[in-house]
C-alpha cells in the first residue's frame, strides 16, 4: 500500500439490542409481567392515581424493568419504587386540573381485562375516598404497608428514615380511623 492510496474505512456497526443469554430471561420477565402488573396498577391507585394514569405508569415501569431485567435483584420492589417515583413526578408537573375531566371508566382499559376485577376495584372506592385527603407521603407509605412491606423495608426503598415511615403510617391510620368513625356516626 502506498502513501497515495486511500485507507479503507468501515462504517460503524449499528447499535445492537442488549444481549440476552437465553429465552429463560424473557420467559421469567413475561411471567413476572403477567402476574404482577395488576398488583402494580392497584398499588398506584392506592397512592391516589386514577386507573388510567396508574395503568400508564405501571406499563412504563415495566418497560424500564425489561430494559434492565438482568440487573434487577428484587423486581417487585424495584417496579414499585420506579412507578411510585414516576407518580410523584407526574403530580409535580401538573399545574391545574382540566375543566372537564374524563372519567376513569370512559375508555376500556386493556390492563383491567376481567369485569369482576373492575367490580372489586369499584367496591374499594369508599376507602380510596378516605385516603384521598391524606398527604401524599402518608398515602405512599400506607400503600407500601398494605402491599406487605415493613417500615424498615419501606424506608430503605424510599430513601427515608424508618422513624419517619412509622410516624407517617401512624398518622395515616389514625386519620383514616377517625374519618371512618365520623362516617359511621353520620349514618
Amino acid at each position: 500500500m502506498s502513501d497515495q492510496e486511500p485507507l479503507e474505512t468501515k462504517a460503524p456497526a449499528p447499535p445492537s439490542a442488549p444481549f440476552r443469554e437465553s429465552s429463560g430471561e424473557e420467559e421469567a420477565f413475561a411471567a413476572f409481567y403477567r402476574s404482577f402488573l395488576p398488583t402494580l396498577v392497584g398499588f398506584l391507585i392506592w397512592q391516589g392515581a386514577g386507573a388510567s394514569l396508574a395503568a400508564d405508569l405501571a406499563q412504563e415501569s415495566m418497560i424500564k424493568a425489561w430494559r434492565g431485567w438482568s440487573t434487577i435483584r428484587s423486581p417487585r420492589a424495584w417496579v414499585r419504587r420506579v412507578s411510585s417515583r414516576e407518580l410523584v413526578r407526574h403530580y409535580s408537573r401538573v399545574e391545574e386540573d382540566p375543566v372537564n375531566p374524563v372519567p376513569d371508566g370512559a375508555n376500556a382499559n386493556a390492563l383491567i381485562s376481567r369485569p369482576q376485577e373492575l367490580a372489586e376495584w369499584e367496591n374499594g372506592q369508599e376507602i380510596l375516598g378516605l385516603l384521598e385527603s391524606l398527604p401524599p407521603r402518608q398515602r405512599q407509605v400506607l400503600a407500601w404497608s398494605v402491599d406487605g412491606y415493613s417500615p424498615s423495608e419501606i424506608a430503605e426503598e424510599l430513601g427515608i428514615d424508618p422513624a419517619t415511615v412509622r410516624a407517617n403510617l401512624m398518622k395515616a391510620r389514625h386519620s383514616v380511623a377517625s374519618r371512618m368513625k365520623a362516617r359511621g356516626e353520620e349514618e
